[in-house]
């Protein structure tokens, strides 16, 4: 893996983020996490509205105050992005947890995963979060090796029937 580096949202990379997107459309999986298909027309809209969400204004109801972070490569092409809750509800204790993630599938199985779950563990802690809970669908071997690779420990598993799966739940001690 080349030298990568989390930074907020900019609308300097509209192109790649929009690029991004479009792979995973392409290969039609699920879009994670939730901000990453919410730019609609107005990008600078966007990127305003992510930073108003971190704070906690202007957030859909039920949801919790959020920081969004691009993990960006030597090309300055997003190759990862990462939602961190600041705080938890009954239901993400369940699924979800304080971080949802992804990688770009033409990225896949070079590291980025481990890094951005890496750096976003450290502005987990600049935030003030203490453990932080991470949920993985059993099957996604990459994504529970990537929690282990970062301290996680897992405290449960769940087949929840709304998913269709076994749900996995760690906890990262900071």
């Amino acid at each position: 893996m080349t030298t990568a580096q989390l930074i907020k949202p900019t609308i300097r990379l509209r192109k790649s983020h929009e690029s991004f997107v479009a792979e995973f459309r392409k290969s039609g999986e699920e879009v994670i996490p939730w901000v990453l298909d919410r730019a609609g027309k107005s990008f600078r809209k966007y990127i305003d509205w992510l930073e108003l969400i971190s704070q906690g204004i202007g957030l859909p109801e039920d949801f919790v105050p959020s920081s969004t972070f691009w993990l960006i490569d030597s090309n300055d092409e997003i190759v990862a992005i990462a939602n961190l809750r600041h705080e938890l509800t009954e239901d993400l204790l369940k699924l979800g947890g304080h971080i949802g993630y992804s990688v770009r599938s033409s990225a896949r199985r070079k590291g980025y995963a481990t890094e951005l779950l890496r750096q976003s563990l450290h502005e987990a802690r600049l935030l003030g979060i203490g453990d932080l809970r991470v949920t993985c669908d059993k099957e996604n071997l990459g994504s529970s090796m990537t929690i282990v690779r970062n301290g996680g420990q897992l405290d449960e598993e769940e087949y929840m029937p709304e998913r269709g799966c076994i749900v996995q739940r760690y906890w990262i001690r900071l």
